[in-house]
């Protein structure tokens, strides 16, 4: 089997899934789902909550997906665009290019390993500071970096 060393793998993916639940029980959020995604934009791993939305795993996708085509963390992309305002014409052009999949919302973690990204964690259920609480809690509980820029 050829396995991309850049890659998260999938033990590390369902980890931080289940921890990122487990996060998200502990402070009694709503119902979580949490996507993993490699470097290539492919999912790892996914687990939701009951009560999740049908909505969900598509925010959840698309945070994960912004932080790596984008380099940094949602909630580094919200400042962004929040400081240069002017800058949410390009946005706007750069989220139809990509399909929609851009969000600027909190909520998106990279995850890094010996200093190099491996993929990327979107979660979405409840606002999107707890949604990030519990992406970050999924990534150090798997003992990776949770990251909010390349």
């Amino acid at each position: 089997m050829i396995k991309n060393p850049g890659e998260i793998c999938l033990d590390e993916a369902l980890l931080i899934c289940q921890e990122t639940l487990k996060k998200g029980r502990s402070e009694n959020f709503m119902p979580l789902t949490v996507v993993v995604i490699d470097v290539a934009g492919v999912i790892r791993a996914t687990l939701s909550e009951e009560g999740s939305s049908i909505v969900r795993p598509d925010i959840a996708y698309a945070k994960a997906w912004s932080c790596l085509a984008y380099g940094a963390s949602t909630n580094t992309i919200r400042d962004i665009l929040e400081d240069q305002p002017r800058l949410d014409k390009a946005f706007t052009g750069m989220q139809t290019m990509a399909g929609g999949k851009l969000i600027p919302t909190p909520g998106g973690i990279i995850i890094q390993k010996d200093k190099k990204n491996i993929g990327a964690v979107g979660v979405s259920g409840d606002r999107s500071a707890q949604d990030e609480i519990c992406a970050i809690a999924g990534v150090e509980s798997a003992g990776l970096i949770a990251s909010h820029s390349s």
